[in-house]
């Protein structure tokens, strides 16, 4: 009888101390995610920042494509991630991790952290359906070059990008609105996240093979890939001292850019590859109810986790446009340079 008590102690005892090390765990990957976001947030504002900038001014001439709309509605959405979400949720986290008690912060903490998730799905949703917006184009220039014309203009990019944010906007005011958060959260997760998903590796696999097809064929090779346009500065300073730039694009005005579609590639990959992690997560934790509050801890920490996957994404679409696409790099060097002149100039 008392080797039986004894062991059921030893076992009670046994999963209090995996309990406290699990708290433990939780809390410091708290404290990890606060760090991580503290330094992720700057970088995603200046990187997308810079992109909405060459975006709007476009000194070369580049972004003139309807595609781009779907472009600037992507960096917009990382911004706003980036300036509203990835702060508020760092405050909320370390506040959780020092147990700052005093005063109204922890109050002001779960009123930004709300914020926070409201703002992040709204932008992180529109994000998803742009990415997937540039797929379908980049598959319609491909496949159906002639019906690309009629199928993308700027009178029908807008309207989508807006549709899209307004949509999001609304959807993520629900809970706001008395929808059950529980039910929102299903909604969310296989209406927007895992069906655009689903539907976004479909259309890459797509664009892959028509991708590999036209490279295959030379003569359609070279009349749906275009290189990027050459660019002629003849001087820094016309004669009234202000800043010029001449521009000239040789050949015909050709539909697909080889550079783009692979910019496209990259970013759904990387949207792919912090989706699916969490939409299995976030699955398991809608659906499954924990058997111990061991399970429960570690299952929050896997969420904590693939969360900052789906913020680093935010992170880097800046990055894969200044890595793959010389004339955005152009574009920037030549913005800073005038600006450079302008302040010395006086200008």
């Amino acid at each position: 009888m008392e080797d039986r008590n004894l062991a059921s102690f030893n076992e009670t005892l046994n999963q209090t101390n995996a309990i406290k090390v699990d708290h433990l765990l939780y809390a410091r990957t708290q404290l990890a995610s606060a760090l991580i976001l503290a330094i992720l947030s700057p970088i995603t504002v200046v990187a997308n920042l810079l992109l909405i900038t060459a975006i709007i001014k476009d000194p070369l001439n580049y972004f003139k494509r309807p595609t781009n709309h779907f472009v600037l509605g992507l960096s917009m959405a990382d911004f706003l991630c980036g300036f509203f979400v990835e702060p508020f949720f760092a405050f909320y986290f370390f506040s959780r991790y020092f147990s700052l008690n005093g005063g109204n912060i922890q109050r002001i903490s779960r009123v930004l952290f709300t914020v926070g998730s409201i703002i992040s799905t709204a932008s992180l949703n529109s994000s998803f359906v742009m990415v997937l917006l540039l797929s379908v184009a980049q598959l319609v220039a491909i496949d159906w070059p002639y019906k690309y014309r009629t199928f993308l203009r700027k009178y029908t990019a807008i309207p989508c990008v807006v549709m899209t944010w307004v949509y999001f906007t609304v959807f993520s005011l629900l809970p706001v609105l008395g929808v059950d958060m529980i039910v929102f959260f299903k909604v969310n997760l296989f209406l927007h996240a895992t069906l655009i998903s689903l539907v976004l590796s479909i259309v890459q696999i797509l664009v892959y093979r028509s991708y590999q097809k036209a490279r295959s064929f030379g003569l359609k090779n070279k009349r749906l890939f275009t290189q990027f346009p050459e660019v002629h500065v003849p001087s820094d300073h016309s004669k009234n001292g202000k800043t010029r730039l001449a521009t000239r694009r040789k050949g015909r005005n050709k539909l697909f850019d080889r550079n783009f579609t692979i910019v496209t590639f990259y970013l759904a990959a990387i949207l792919l590859f912090a989706a699916f992690p969490h939409i299995a997560v976030f699955s398991v934790f809608l659906f499954k109810e924990p058997a111990t509050s061991e399970e429960d801890l570690r299952l929050n920490i896997l969420l904590r986790i693939t969360d900052l996957l789906l913020f680093t994404k935010a992170g880097t679409d800046a990055f894969i446009f200044a890595w793959r696409l010389p004339t955005y790099r152009k574009s920037l060097l030549f913005i800073l340079r005038r600006k450079v002149i302008e302040r010395e100039t006086g200008v």
